[in-house]
């Protein structure tokens, strides 16, 4: 992958000719976003046109001959002025160029040049001022990572990307005027620039995971969110700080971008189409969330770390919802989930390390699972009719509604075998009950179903077959589950 090459590349000629000290900053993107790699080109499309003519090769000094510049590249600086001009004629900044240059305290560059390569300026300790030109079209990966005493930044119209990590560590910079010509910034890119107070996104397209996290910038103003990749503001102080409550919700553009504030049980509202990557992560106040059907996407990570959270319910809707890796990661408490039957997608390690979901009703109309593999501690599955793709973990045993559906299947027949396939069924097919009484209908296999009662007056039944008997008469309880109706009589008596 290109990016982790570069970086790797970038750290061996840093641990070679650099202090070790500055070393750290080019670590910085592993430790702070291990859970996402986004590989771009080390030199975009973008350039082509500005590349496409190169100077034939010139050697330009300021002072005693500092610059080596090849066909328009500047690829080597080798002075130690405060203030550097950049002569006129260069196209581009080379990968490394001022890379842990410390002398530098301005730097000037001239119209001309289209892209700054990756770790040109990284670490460039003393750098307070630079003058980015018009027609500025590309900022490469770590571009300007730890430059400490950088405090304003004006981003010349034109500029169309910016790579991960390109002012990672900008601990003093203040503020950062966008250009309307802006259209993606990448990983972690304005990451860990404490004293960022506000920035403008409205013309961005794209931003990418932890863009802004562990920034200081106050996004009250934002109205409209781009196209996200993971979540931008992951980790940052608006995301970490945004309300107190059970429903303290940052929402914008029907995207739920933090519920960091939330405690207790949380009711998602119904405006809500997205619940982005890492919303919720490491909250530990919350212990149950109803999920509306508005909601078609819940993004990576999105509950991560949520180590009260002990249940789970995700409303149908007519769109159905995608789950994305890692949803429900280390949800150590967590134990009743009711997925919806329309689930489009879920993708592997949903589930991984939620040691008490016991049980777990597979939706209707999902056949295959993305690398589905059992919790380990999961006992009972109920699965729909064609089901045929999972990772058998020894201890779990699979309910269906037709064992003869699956009886031409190797790896079903040899379950069948060993008696880790049962028939679905429901625990009570009669019942009487008093009135006044309360009674909890499950499946063998404690499977989630829509359920109804034929005579409500007589006795009502609950979303997950809570039967309450009101006065005296017959009434049919009906669970549905992948099409097929299962049945109880309920008579209700006097006391």
């Amino acid at each position: 992958m290109l990016t982790v090459y570069a970086l790797e590349k970038g750290m061996g000629r840093i641990m070679k000719r650099k202090s070790m000290g500055l070393a750290i900053f080019g670590m910085s993107v592993f430790l702070l976003f291990p859970h996402r790699q986004i590989t771009y080109a080390s030199q975009p499309e973008i350039m082509d046109e500005v590349n496409s003519e190169k100077d034939k090769e010139v050697d330009y000094g300021q002072d005693t001959g500092d610059f080596i510049i090849k066909n328009g590249r500047l690829v080597e600086y080798k002075g130690h002025d405060a203030k550097v001009e950049i002569p006129e004629g260069v196209t581009e900044i080379a990968y490394e160029v001022f890379m842990c240059n410390t002398d530098i305290v301005e730097v000037i560059i001239p119209k001309g040049v289209g892209s700054i390569g990756g770790f040109a300026f990284f670490g460039c300790t003393s750098l307070e001022n630079v003058r980015l030109p018009e027609g500025l079209r590309y900022i490469g990966e770590n571009a300007f990572e730890g430059d400490i005493k950088l405090t304003h930044l004006i981003l010349p119209e034109g500029l169309e990307k910016i790579e991960m990590s390109a002012f990672f560590g900008c601990t003093s910079l203040e503020d950062v005027s966008m250009p309307e010509s802006l259209h993606t910034i990448g990983d972690g890119a304005f990451a860990n620039c404490k004293s960022l107070k506000s920035i403008d996104l409205s013309a961005v397209k794209i931003i990418s995971n932890n863009a802004f996290s562990r920034t200081g910038a106050d996004f009250s103003d934002l109205e409209h969110i781009p196209e996200m990749w993971g979540n931008a503001f992951r980790n940052g102080r608006y995301w970490e700080e945004y309300g107190s409550g059970e429903n303290a919700f940052w929402i914008v553009d029907g995207v739920l971008l933090s519920g960091q504030g939330c405690t207790g049980k949380v009711t998602i509202p119904d405006t809500v189409k997205k619940i982005a990557a890492y919303a919720f992560e490491g909250n530990n106040r919350i212990t149950s969330v109803n999920i509306p059907g508005s909601v078609t996407e819940i993004g990576e990570g999105a509950f991560l770390n949520c180590g009260k959270l002990k249940w789970v319910r995700m409303e149908d809707s007519v769109l159905g919802v995608s789950i994305k890796t890692d949803a429900f990661v280390n949800c150590t408490q967590l134990c009743e989930i009711r997925l919806p039957n329309n689930t489009r997608k879920c993708e592997d390690g949903v589930f991984g390390r939620c040691n008490k979901l016991k049980t777990l009703t597979l939706p209707e109309n999902v056949t295959s699972f993305k690398n589905f593999d059992i919790p380990p501690s999961c006992e009972q599955i109920t699965v729909p009719p064609g089901f045929d793709t999972f990772s058998e973990n020894g201890t779990t045993v699979f309910y269906i509604t037709d064992t003869k559906r699956i009886s031409q299947n190797a790896a079903w027949k040899k379950l069948m075998r060993s008696g880790k396939v049962k028939e679905l069924a429901l625990g009570d097919v009669e019942l009487i009950l008093h009135v006044g009484e309360r009674y909890a209908l499950r499946f063998n296999s404690n499977a989630k179903a829509t359920w109804k009662s034929s005579r409500r007056s007589v006795a009502t039944v609950g979303i997950t077959g809570n039967i309450y008997a009101k006065k005296p008469g017959v009434t049919v309880i009906t669970a549905t589950i992948y099409g097929k109706e299962y049945t109880c009589r309920v008579e209700v008596v006097e006391k």
